[in-house]
C-alpha cells in the first residue's frame, strides 16, 4: 500500500471533505509521509498552545460581532484589499 498525504491529512483533521481543489491535490501528491508529519505535528501542536483556533469542520453560522449589533458584511475587508468592494 502506497502512502497518501491527502489521507493522512484528512485523517488528521487538516483537510476536509472529499473533495479538493486541483492545486491542493497537487501539493499533497508532492508531499512525503515525513513531510506529512511535520504537517500533522505543528498543527498539533499550535492547538495545543492556542485552544481558541477554530478547527476547519467547526461550522459558523456568522461572526460573534455580530452579537454586538455589527452588520456582519461590514467586517469583512476583503473587499478593500482586492478592490472587490469598488462601487462602479
Amino acid at each position: 500500500m502506497t502512502f497518501n498525504a491527502a489521507d493522512a491529512l484528512r485523517e488528521a483533521g487538516i483537510i476536509g471533505g472529499s473533495q479538493m481543489s486541483p492545486e491542493l491535490e497537487e501539493f499533497c501528491n508532492t508531499l512525503t509521509e515525513q513531510e506529512t508529519q511535520v504537517l500533522i505535528s505543528t498543527r498539533n501542536r499550535l492547538v495545543s498552545f492556542f485552544p481558541d483556533v477554530v478547527a476547519h469542520s467547526q461550522e459558523w453560522s456568522e461572526p460573534k460581532a455580530t452579537e454586538q449589533g455589527f452588520d456582519a458584511a461590514m467586517m469583512c475587508a476583503c473587499g478593500l484589499w482586492s478592490g472587490s468592494g469598488e462601487a462602479n
